[in-house]
């Protein structure tokens, strides 16, 4: 729904589905890395920032789950989170 909410060009609405997912704590990928990227070409670190945290925060406790998806997610988020904390400091 978020991505044909985007491609419609209601931006607002996709974040505000994907904020809803991510404040369930959803465990899939898809709603952290669009939210995040929405974020970062608005020019709003911060809130990259806070929903890439989240995204690390879910999947470490998703870590120990036998999903063998977990540990390359979980390193992606770790690394886009660690750029975009450089980006802020600059």
């Amino acid at each position: 729904m978020g991505k044909r909410l985007e491609k419609e060009g209601r931006i607002l609405e996709a974040k505000a589905l994907y904020e809803a997912n991510i404040s369930e704590g959803f465990e899939g990928s898809f709603p952290y890395r669009r939210l995040a990227m929405l974020y970062r070409k608005g020019k709003s670190i911060d809130e990259e920032i806070r929903v890439l945290d989240k995204a690390v925060s879910v999947f470490h406790n998703l870590a120990g789950s036998g999903r063998e998806d977990v540990q390359q997610k979980l390193n992606d988020f770790r690394e886009r989170f660690k750029k975009a904390k450089s980006l802020k400091s600059r």
